[in-house]
């Protein structure tokens, strides 16, 4: 598919004045003025600020209510419940809250919902469950602000209720518990609104801990969570990202250490794709294949052997998840030949009896990025549907699924990702209802992918020292992306070399300069006319090979001049 090349206007006179100011290349204050970053102090705020800059917990709405009910429960000895979600920003939620409340004392223990017996946050066979465990107290990571009737039930059996929670809240009802944290309801004077659920945790615990304890430890929890959840990394998230992944190289805590022994990268600088393509999507794969609590197990361990053990079971799901991944994806785009006339629809909603429900949204998220269009998976096994879906740029998708929701059961997420429950007699109006939506929102001109270009550079300037000034601008993620380049009139020094995992590699010159370049055929790289001049868009990174360091373009788009 054609994308839109975004190459973004170049201000020479602000180009020049902030690398004075800063003492920096041109090229780093162009990227800084890109992202909206337009004086000195704010350059500096964005490329040196610290932990020490983050904001006070006690603005949030309900904290020193929360903090109360928790510390009157730590003294009295009552049994509490962590209640998290099964995905990494539900378990690093729990293991860090976990880690507090036993340092604290506290009679902790946790419960994980089950993705596809139980599905997405409380239920009330769960709240059964933590009543006959004799919970006096549960407090929610990463859920908990649309369960209702939950909430209403625990109340009924004298059952006390935190919530901490990250996601929206439906037209601004709050579950009557006994303290809320969450920075999106009416009234929370907390100044950052996009932490994630184990970002929300984190200020939770430094509100119980307030000197009495460091729990700066944890951030390597903070780290993964936020990444692997897809939050925005700017801000406070991008300032809590940045000191957690510095734990993280060096983490003390056995199954992480484990993990990253078994993934071949425990001698690395821990960066946000490490995390986000190879730890996370092995303690993600718990819950999507089986349960998750042996990755919440992993996260708690202090044995390094039994660590060790877990961490290779992981593994060991996570192939599986691949396999059932890689069949899904197959399925779905057959399926699309025959159901889906992109004259028609701007959007894709696909339903099938045998697709696992823990590897739908990957294949949504894979479906959205090639063919630029809304997508909604659905596992119709049982009479309940579970849906996952994601979404593309300027259509919300949140609130998108708030418009039909008399045809759902349940649903809940972002504006990028989100999850339903429907009923199989549903599924026809859910889809055609959906998009008349994404027609209404979606104009045809949007339906083409735009890729954000920083600058257009010859390959001359990408040298070792620019990309590590650019580095500066790390942690890359959501909200704060990877600097892009666009590079025009090369050619190809040969032809391409096929790798794993449906990439290549090749050589591209100018004729003067020569790179290894890396793409992907799956994002519709055509490379095949080597005789042509071409264009291209890039990252650019360094390669470390058995200590030799050379320049390698990470490939974004290509387009024959």
């Amino acid at each position: 598919m054609q994308k839109i090349w975004n190459i973004k206007k170049i201000d020479v006179e602000k180009q020049r004045s902030l690398a004075k100011g800063l003492g920096i290349s041109p090229i780093l204050a162009q990227i800084l003025l890109n992202r909206g970053i337009q004086t000195n102090e704010q350059a500096r705020s964005y490329l040196y600020d610290d932990i020490s800059k983050c904001f006070d917990p006690f603005l949030f709405k309900g904290m020193r209510k929360a903090l109360r009910r928790t510390q009157e429960a730590i003294a009295k000895r009552e049994k509490i419940f962590i209640y998290g979600d099964y995905d990494v920003d539900g378990l690093s939620s729990v293991a860090l809250l976990y880690f507090v409340l036993a340092g604290l004392g506290a009679d902790v223990s946790y419960y994980i919902p089950h993705r596809v017996e139980e599905g997405y946050s409380l239920n009330k066979q769960a709240c059964v469950s933590l009543k006959k465990q004799k919970a006096t107290l549960i407090i929610s990571v990463d859920c908990g602000i649309s369960s209702h009737e939950e909430v209403k039930y625990l109340n009924s059996v004298g059952i006390d209720i935190i919530i901490t929670d990250h996601h929206r809240i439906l037209e601004g009802k709050i579950p009557p518990a006994c303290a809320v944290i969450n920075p999106m309801q009416k009234g929370c004077a907390y100044p950052y609104k996009d932490l994630a659920g184990v970002g929300i945790a984190y200020k939770f615990a430094q509100a119980l801990t307030f000197g009495v304890m460091d729990i700066s430890n944890h951030l390597d929890l903070v780290a993964l969570g936020t990444i692997c959840d897809v939050a925005p990394l700017t801000g406070e998230n991008r300032i809590l990202v940045k000191q957690g992944l510095q734990v993280l190289s060096d983490t003390s805590k056995a199954g992480l250490k484990a993990l990253m022994e078994i993934t071949g990268i425990q001698k690395k600088k821990i960066s946000t794709r490490h995390v986000g393509f190879i730890l996370g999507p092995r303690i993600n794969a718990s819950g999507r294949m089986h349960s998750a609590y042996k990755a919440l197990e992993l996260l708690l361990s202090v044995d390094y052997e039994h660590a060790l053990g877990l961490a290779k079971d992981l593994d060991n799901y996570n192939r599986q998840r691949q396999k059932e991944e890689s069949k899904t994806l197959k399925q779905a785009i057959a399926m699309m030949q025959s159901e889906i006339n992109f004259k028609h629809h701007r959007s894709v909603v696909l339903h099938n009896d045998e697709w696992h429900p823990g590897v739908i949204g990957i294949v949504a998220s894979r479906i959205a990025e090639k063919y630029y269009r809304p997508t909604i998976l659905i596992s119709t096994k049982d009479k309940l549907g579970k849906g996952s879906g994601r979404s593309i740029r300027n259509f919300h998708l949140f609130d998108t699924l708030a418009k039909c929701g008399h045809l759902l059961e349940e649903f809940g997420g972002h504006e990028k990702a989100a999850g339903i429950s429907i009923l199989k007699n549903n599924l026809l109006d859910f889809k055609e209802f959906f998009n008349e939506m994404a027609h209404k929102a979606l104009p045809s001109d949007e339906l083409v992918p735009v890729i954000d270009v920083d600058m257009e550079v010859s390959l001359s300037v990408i040298s070792q020292k620019l990309i590590d000034e650019l580095e500066l601008c790390a942690p890359f993620g959501m909200g704060n992306p990877r600097p892009v380049f666009a590079s025009r009139d090369l050619r190809a020094k040969d032809r391409p070399r096929t790798l794993r995992g449906n990439g290549f590699k090749i050589w591209l010159t100018d004729g003067k300069v020569t790179c290894e370049a890396l793409g992907s055929k799956f994002n519709d790289i055509d490379i095949s006319d080597i005789n042509s001049e071409f264009s291209v868009l890039y990252s650019p990174s360094i390669n470390d090979w058995q200590g030799i360091n050379t320049i390698q373009l990470k490939l974004k788009d290509l387009q024959f001049s």
